[in-house]
């Protein structure tokens, strides 16, 4: 018999209105309920930053395929078109370039990764001559340099042309400090890219004391690695595809590998995309002369969507935040 003012457990029940089955079924039922307002929460919508229209600045763009230089090859904003010296045959870049011309745009030609002792015949300096001597029309407007030997190797033939093909020098060639700079624009840079190692109070020392105009990179898969290795080759066989394959990282985040067959060379690229257009304010606080999108594994429907500002869900900030210690 309980004692006065001690409440036994069959009297809780009563008390509380429930029986322990009853109790179970209220208890799930506000789990599905949570469960169901988690789920709604993470369908967010679209979040956008600057759409290529909005910047004050001349915007450019790379394309590596045929569906990425439709998706902009009638967009107004887009000033200047680079194609990709590696994901094109020689035959299609000389075409693609008249192509591009006709739209209005300037043409760019953005060298290789890799040049090595072994593409004598497919050198970058002999696709320009021979570009050349399809007439001027069938010639770039610009230039995108992005290794050392590339500089000095198409320096010659680039002074013999008759029309002048301004060149730009990728962020590549780490023109990271006034003595760097100096250094690239003896060997011919008109312009740099400005370097992703560096953070968002580096860059602003380095524009004051450069003397040079620069674009910003706001959009691209960084590679992580550049290889003469052929995944394609060591893990099947070699079949000159350009193929775009899959590699896995040990967080379980998946990363594109990107075939170059034209010059037997592939790049692992990251997994997030580098996103800057969502911060305006800060990229146009370096004063660049132009803004640069680099469109690698897109397809034409995602470069359509990175142009009209989309954000993607995930994306990384890269070294503009943080730098490297």
């Amino acid at each position: 018999m309980a004692r006065q003012g001690h409440i036994g457990r069959d009297d809780r029940r009563k008390k509380d209105g429930y029986s322990k089955k009853e109790r179970g079924k209220t208890i799930k039922a506000s789990s599905e309920r949570s469960l169901s307002k988690t789920k709604e929460s993470a369908v967010k919508a679209p979040v956008y930053g600057y759409a290529a229209a909005d910047w004050p600045v001349e915007v450019r763009v790379s394309v590596e395929s045929d569906a990425q230089l439709q998706a902009v090859l009638d967009r107004k904003e887009v000033q200047l078109i680079y194609l990709d010296e590696a994901a094109f045959s020689d035959e299609t870049l000389i075409d693609y370039i008249g192509t591009i011309k006709n739209s209005g745009k300037k043409a760019g030609l953005r060298l290789r990764r890799i040049e090595t002792d072994e593409d004598k015949s497919l050198r970058s300096d002999r696709l320009l001559a021979a570009m050349a001597q399809k007439g001027e029309r069938n010639l770039p407007d610009q230039i995108l340099i992005r290794t050392f030997d590339e500089a000095m190797l198409v320096s010659e033939t680039l002074n013999r042309t008759v029309k002048h093909i301004s060149r730009v020098f990728d962020y590549t060639v780490y023109g990271y400090n006034k003595e760097a700079i100096l250094m690239l624009r003896e060997l011919g840079a008109e312009q740099l890219c400005m370097p992703i190692e560096l953070n968002f109070r580096e860059l602003q020392g380095l524009t004051e004391d450069a003397g040079m105009p620069y674009e910003v990179l706001v959009y691209g898969h960084l590679p992580m690695m550049v290889s003469a290795n052929c995944i394609q080759r060591t893990s099947a066989q070699c079949d000159h595809q350009n193929r775009i394959l899959k590699l896995r990282d040990r967080m379980g985040k998946e990363m594109k590998a990107r075939c170059y067959c034209k010059y037997c060379y592939n790049q692992i690229l990251n997994a997030d995309p580098l996103v800057l257009y969502d911060l305006p304010g800060d990229v146009l606080a370096l004063h660049p002369l132009a803004v640069r999108y680099d469109f690698t594994v897109e397809s034409g429907e995602v470069v359509k969507k990175v142009l009209e500002g989309m954000v993607p869900s995930a994306m990384t900030r890269g070294h503009f935040r943080h730098g490297i210690e």
